[in-house]
């Protein structure tokens, strides 16, 4: 066998060992994203993506494999889609369809693959063809199915992490503490991944392009993505999924004042009981079922009646209580921002000045 077609079977097997590496991590630490939907989905789905060069590379050979493993690729962004909304929102709004769109449409391209071109594909090197997109239509449109799925819900996770962080604010006070670190960036990464393996499938089909072996390169570049996507989500994050009610929170009636101010006094008289500015890691979710109040009855009315998220809020006595301390002590400014999370000295010894001047 040629170096130029074990180049791609090479390259699956390395990609199987760095999948069971994670596997291995995965099944053995305690990681937050597989108690979630949606992840052993996508985490066992996945060596289908690479079925097809993995039979090859211990001598077998089988186009319906090679078909087949594109198939694959709904269910793996099906569990990946699931998993991180599922972090994010306490109730997601799941939109599943597209996955089962494509999935069907995908199950119908490989049938009619199938029956038009059964006998041609032993004569494809790779399983292949290349060019002629009139008569292998079913083949590359798979292909570009699986490409445009992928950007799209690519997009969407991009989205929906986007959202979470500028929400952060509204129900945590320690935003740094529930940031998710990385999976922006993987989902970049893939938006562009998927875009460039569309247009390689349509530079190939145009007869742009003569690679003779692009379907194992089109599967190793969907499996090198989204193991990519798998290795992020399998980190250590501390997501603080979203209390809101999205949908009930945009269709309820705006909050009138009155009803506003007997929320916060009711909000007001539980963080002193509770002392909630004391608390490090605080989240809106904990805070409201403690007081017996609606999460989202606190964050309409801090926004109707204070102008401010939950963050400022719990902030303003976080500041209080610096004062109390510094005032009543010879304790350093340096060691309360830090047991507080005040942030920075300079920012927290400049806020905590305005806050004194304030007061005088």
């Amino acid at each position: 066998m040629s170096t130029q077609y074990m180049i791609p079977l090479w390259s699956a097997g390395a990609l199987t060992v760095l999948w069971l590496c994670l596997l291995f991590k995965v099944s053995r630490n305690k990681v937050a994203a597989k108690g979630y939907k949606g992840f052993w989905l996508a985490m066992l789905s996945w060596p289908m993506l690479l079925s097809s060069e993995l039979w090859q590379l211990v001598g077998g050979a089988s186009p319906w494999v090679a078909a087949v493993a594109v198939v694959a690729m709904p269910l793996l962004l099906a569990g990946i889609y699931r998993n991180l909304l599922a972090m994010l929102w306490r109730k997601p709004n799941l939109v599943l369809w597209p996955f089962y769109a494509a999935g069907i449409g995908l199950l119908v391209l490989v049938a009619i693959q199938g029956g038009l071109h059964g006998s041609d594909w032993q004569q494809w090197p790779g399983f292949a063809p290349l060019g002629e997109p009139l008569s292998y239509w079913a083949v590359y449109l798979s292909c570009l199915i699986a490409a445009f799925l992928f950007l799209y819900i690519s997009i969407v996770l991009i989205e929906q992490l986007q959202q979470y962080h500028h929400e952060l604010p509204l129900q945590v006070v320690d935003t740094e503490m529930y940031h998710i670190k990385g999976l922006s960036g993987a989902s970049g990464f893939a938006v562009g991944m998927a875009f460039c393996l569309a247009i390689i499938v349509a530079a190939v089909a145009f007869g742009f392009l003569p690679l003779t072996f692009w379907l194992a390169w089109f599967h190793l570049g969907l499996a090198l993505t989204t193991l990519v996507l798998l290795a992020q989500l399998s980190r250590a994050h501390r997501p603080s999924p979203s209390p809101f009610d999205h949908d009930a929170m945009s269709e309820a009636p705006k909050m009138s004042q009155s009803t506003a101010q007997a929320l916060l006094k009711r909000a007001e008289a539980a963080v002193i009981s509770q002392k909630a500015y004391k608390e490090i890691g605080l989240t809106l979710a904990v805070f409201a079922e403690r007081a017996g109040i609606s999460a989202s009855d606190i964050c309409l009315a801090l926004l109707a009646g204070k102008k401010t998220h939950f963050r400022g809020f719990i902030y303003q006595y976080r500041m209080k209580y610096a004062k109390q301390v510094l005032l009543g002590s010879d304790t350093k400014l340096g060691s309360v921002t830090k047991r507080l999370k005040l942030g920075a000295n300079g920012t927290a010894s400049r806020s905590f000045l305005k806050y004194l001047e304030s007061r005088h």
